[in-house]
């Protein structure tokens, strides 16, 4: 995705909010896979809405990552460098 010009990225939410609605859904994910280690199988930008029809971890999309604690100052060191790079 990162190496595609921002005027084809312009149409993408629009597009998958499109679907969404076309497919009825009112709870859902839009997802998006960069690299192998992102498990990107197919080597080309694609989205996917993935409908979340329940609460159950049986249907839809299941997000289990680890997560931690980062301390205020370091996520204020983080924007401060990711904002200086914009």
């Amino acid at each position: 995705m990162h190496e595609l010009p921002d005027e084809y990225l312009a149409a993408t939410l629009p597009a998958a909010k499109k679907i969404a609605l076309a497919i009825g859904c009112e709870n859902y994910n839009i997802l998006q896979n960069n690299g192998k280690l992102a498990h990107q199988e197919v080597n080309h930008v694609h989205f996917h809405v993935i409908p979340k029809p329940s609460e159950s971890n049986e249907e839809g999309l299941v997000i289990g990552w680890p997560t931690h604690k980062v301390p205020m100052e370091d996520l204020k060191a983080l924007q401060e460098e990711i904002i200086g790079k914009l």
